[in-house]
């Protein structure tokens, strides 16, 4: 896993501590349980938005049960048979929710996030032998190219202000035969409940980025109330009794599970600076440049796509 990583300072690859170094002897400092391997961040937009996630990973800290019903549904098309000695890298990994299944099929994996969410990843990922935790910016050239079987990235791009960019980067990360999976906000081509819901969110996330995390953290949680007593528990009814009509209202994804998920996800909705919205064909040209192999595209409550490094 060390291998796959660069010094911030020379590019060197990293080797085994303790004390973790590069082949040309720099050390890299142990943040408690994390490689500090990130460089300052020179933007704005940057900044805010490493501040926005460090807030909520750290405060919705703890791993949940319902989080590897959501990594199964992200992860169904992932060949993990074909894996099993694969190194792998979760970019973004936020609290580590979807690192921890993920190391179970890999070799071994790199959990890698910007922001202060490296504490509770790194606690988090304690009891996973297999997984290094580690800080910094995915543009930063800190990751060997071709150096992971494995490349997840879920619920990061669609908040960079060049998602293409981004995607190019991560892309260039996957070893010959590997795998990329990427998670994308997406958005409805027609009219309905769910792209009315997108506008007024859209509209009031124009006041939102400016709140405080301390107090729309708690504005949240009646928000999410009403969306979940308006859409996910008649939603739910709807599947019990094959109601068409109920069963097609959105924010299906949170079916099944508790309040507490949607209220972290409006937070994350309502807090992060960026948010960009993608349907399959504006992605699809972004796959071919990468000489990626297309092997699932899926939408659920985004749009989810595998694909192969031939």
């Amino acid at each position: 896993m060390l291998a796959a990583l660069r010094c911030p300072g020379c590019g060197a690859p990293l080797t085994e501590g303790p004390p973790v170094v590069c082949q040309a002897g720099h050390p890299v400092p142990d943040g408690g349980g994390w490689l500090n391997l990130e460089r300052a961040a020179s933007d704005e937009v940057t900044i805010r938005t490493f501040d926005s996630f460090g807030y909520e990973w750290t405060t919705f800290a703890d791993i949940q049960p319902e989080d590897e019903g959501y990594w199964r549904h992200y992860t169904a098309d992932v060949p993990w048979p074909e894996l099993g000695d694969a190194i792998g890298i979760d970019i973004g990994c936020g609290k580590g929710r979807y690192s921890r299944p993920t190391a179970r099929h890999l070799a071994g994996l790199v959990a890698l996030d910007g922001s202060d969410a490296v504490t509770p990843a790194a606690r988090n990922l304690a009891d996973e032998p297999n997984v290094v935790v580690a800080r910094a910016d995915l543009r930063d050239e800190v990751l060997a190219e071709g150096g992971f079987g494995f490349v997840s990235c879920l619920g990061v791009l669609h908040h960079l202000a060049d998602p293409a960019g981004a995607f190019a980067r991560i892309a260039r990360l996957v070893a010959p035969g590997g795998v990329l999976l990427v998670y994308l906000y997406s958005r409805p081509e027609g009219r309905g409940v769910r792209a009315t819901a997108l506008r007024l969110a859209t509209a009031t996330r124009k006041v939102t980025v400016r709140v405080p995390h301390r107090v729309l953290r708690p504005l949240c949680y009646p928000v999410a109330a009403a969306l979940y007593g308006l859409f996910v528990v008649p939603g739910s009814l709807g599947d019990r009794r094959s109601s068409k009509r109920l069963a097609g209202l959105p924010l299906d994804v949170y079916r099944g599970s508790p309040l507490r998920s949607l209220w972290l996800d409006t937070f994350d909705r309502l807090s992060a600076p960026l948010e960009h919205r993608f349907i399959w064909e504006d992605v699809r040209p972004w796959v071919a440049d990468a000489g990626l192999e297309v092997l699932a595209v899926r939408t659920w409550g985004g749009l989810m796509i595998t694909a192969r490094r031939r």
